[in-house]
């Protein structure tokens, strides 16, 4: 059985150690970078992106409504990029490795991690037609009112989208989509698996 002063030695050793460090952090940030890069590929890839990024043209891919389009029913004007945005806000995010303490069982390593917050993404994605309202809060909270009123029409009647009109038909209905909550969510728990080496590791948003 090892004694005190040798057991106490090793540990000394190991938490001096700096290839073993080393390769704690570098883990620690490439599970990160897998965790991200998925999250990118994942809101890019969703439907509702890519719809709203093919722009006034684009097919109903999300199959929300029985016709035209989101960025019609929207309202985005010809030529906008409702995407840009929310994308370079998601591409920032990183990891900050802060500390790391030797406990009986290795490394415990805490980081924090630099994301936008829902907050951030609805100021980068104002409704065109409702100052200081945003379209991703309003999609995936109380969702977007007149759905019965959205008429599809193509250019060159059709409104600021190219898209759609709002006819003068008086029925109601609001058009509600789970989209990037879910996606951060999904991220938040792969963030939340990551370890190091074989040590665990603490995340704090």
């Amino acid at each position: 059985m090892i004694d005190r002063k040798l057991k106490a030695s090793i540990a000394n050793q190991l938490r001096r150690n700096k290839e073993l460090i080393n390769e704690g952090r570098i883990i620690i940030e490439k599970q990160f970078k897998i965790a991200h890069n998925k999250l990118i590929k994942d809101f890019l890839s969703h439907p509702i992106t890519r719809e709203l990024r093919a722009g006034s043209g684009s097919k109903n891919i999300s199959g929300t409504l029985t016709e035209g389009n989101l960025f019609g029913f929207i309202g985005f004007y010809a030529g906008d990029d409702p995407i840009k945005e929310m994308e370079l806000l998601l591409m920032k995010a990183d990891i900050l490795i802060k500390n790391r303490k030797f406990a009986q069982s290795g490394f415990i390593w805490t980081y924090a991690i630099n994301m936008p917050s829902l907050s951030d993404l609805y100021k980068v994605t104002p409704l065109p037609w409702a100052k200081g309202a945003s379209w991703l809060q309003q999609l995936e909270g109380s969702g977007i009112a007149n759905l019965g009123q959205y008429m599809f029409t193509k250019a060159p009647v059709a409104g600021r989208s190219e898209a759609g009109i709002q006819s003068g038909r008086k029925s109601g209905g609001t058009l509600k989509i789970k989209y990037i909550k879910p996606l951060l969510e999904d991220f938040k728990k792969n963030i939340n698996n990551i370890s190091g080496a074989t040590r665990i590791s603490k995340s704090y948003f």
